[in-house]
């Protein structure tokens, strides 16, 4: 009997402290060049710590890919690099914070890259 709480226990903790994957719809929005990408975020989290990779389509049908890694904050906001994107754009960093009177899982904010319009960004489950 104790073998089999002790165990129960350990599953339970483990699995409490596992990795949680999820996928987010994503539209990035632009002033200038190529207005629009959309596409989706596969999302990995452990301890507040965030990795993933971004698979996304831009308006003129070319594709964009990048990678991301970050925080998730007490508010449920995030704050992500995107990295090595495939657009060329560089350091760009992403802070989203949920959007007020939309449905719980809603990010937006604006995506800073060196030398480059920010980008705004908007995620939803």
């Amino acid at each position: 009997m104790i073998k089999l709480a002790t165990a129960a226990a350990t599953l339970i903790l483990a699995l409490s402290t596992s990795a949680m994957a999820e996928s987010y719809n994503v539209t990035e929005q632009s002033v200038s060049g190529i207005k629009t990408a959309q596409g989706v975020w596969n999302l990995t989290s452990a301890d507040k710590k965030i990795t993933g990779t971004a698979t996304m389509q831009f308006d003129n049908g070319n594709p964009l890919t990048y990678g991301l890694e970050g925080t998730e904050d007490a508010t449920g906001g995030m704050t992500l690099n995107l990295t090595n994107r495939s657009d060329s754009k560089k350091n760009c960093v992403w802070t989203g914070t949920p959007v007020t009177n939309a449905k719980p899982g809603v990010l937006r904010g604006d995506a800073k890259c060196d030398g480059a319009t920010p980008i705004t960004i908007t995620t939803g489950h």
